[in-house]
């Protein structure tokens, strides 16, 4: 996509979750100052922010997750990375396709019927001198997909230590506060069945 569709297309879709989740207006000051003063937030040189984008991919019925263990920040999250062209949701897909080896992700019936996120996070990323970067911000937007879960996973190990379909009510012992708040965003939009 050419910059100003892409940048367009940030646009209309946090206006559009800022209008669903009407709560979280607060949370994106530096996300909408970079975006009203033109700065090119598709680059990943951008130490101010960037985009990202990942995905919470669950199992059909709403009971597993797919999961990363991410390399360099040592946590397990859902998989996702810098924009690298085409729409937010494409990039996204594309993350999970390298980090996965998941293939046949299909956008969530939520997803299908809001044309949203599930969730949009700015969230401070620490430096990493072995690609040359300070700490920065990723803009990080995050979709729900539905994808089979007996596909064997590879994962991208140059990024990733392991790859795994979680139990979803185990992000709730994640010491990442983006992962439990998904969790009951999950919970909240219908998507996973609650439990005791």
């Amino acid at each position: 996509m050419e910059y100003g569709s892409i940048r367009a297309e940030v646009e209309g879709l946090l206006a559009k979750y800022l209008r669903h989740f009407v709560g979280e207006h607060h949370r994106f000051g530096l996300l909408q100052r970079q975006l009203a003063s033109g700065e090119n937030l598709f680059i990943r040189s951008n130490m101010t922010g960037h985009l990202t984008s990942s995905v919470a991919v669950l199992n059909p019925g709403g009971t597993k997750i797919l999961l990363i263990e991410h390399a360099f920040l040592r946590k397990w999250l859902t998989p996702g990375g810098h924009y690298e062209g085409g729409t937010v949701w494409e990039s996204a897909l594309r993350e999970v396709r390298e980090e996965t080896g998941v293939a046949d992700a299909q956008a969530h019936p939520w997803s299908l019927a809001h044309g949203i996120p599930l969730d949009i996070d700015s969230h401070d990323i620490p430096a990493n001198p072995a690609k040359g970067e300070g700490p920065h911000v990723h803009h990080d937007f995050q979709f729900l997909a539905v994808a089979p879960e007996h596909l064997e996973l590879q994962a991208q190990l140059e990024e990733v230590h392991a790859a795994k379909w979680a139990p979803v009510e185990q992000l709730a012992s994640s010491t990442d506060s983006r992962v439990r708040r998904v969790l009951e965003k999950l919970h909240g939009v219908g998507a996973i069945p609650r439990w005791p």
